[in-house]
């Protein structure tokens, strides 16, 4: 069984390459609390699961197709 502590963690450069945005804007949107970020040691990580959210709304900001 899986728990919140084996889920995937992704960097802020992978989020910013994953949402097609600069990393600046991967931290304001962390920034702001529209994405969740995790601490491990001194890096702040974006549980994946969370993408699915972020990347919707962002397509619809846009006026882009909706996943």
């Amino acid at each position: 069984m899986m728990n919140s502590s084996d889920s995937v963690l992704l960097s802020i450069a992978e989020v910013a390459w994953l949402l097609g945005v600069d990393n600046s804007h991967v931290c304001q949107l962390i920034r702001v609390g529209r994405l969740p970020v995790v601490r491990r040691r001194s890096r702040m990580l974006v549980p994946a699961h969370a993408l699915a959210h972020v990347a919707v709304d962002t397509a619809a900001a846009e006026g882009g197709v909706s996943l």
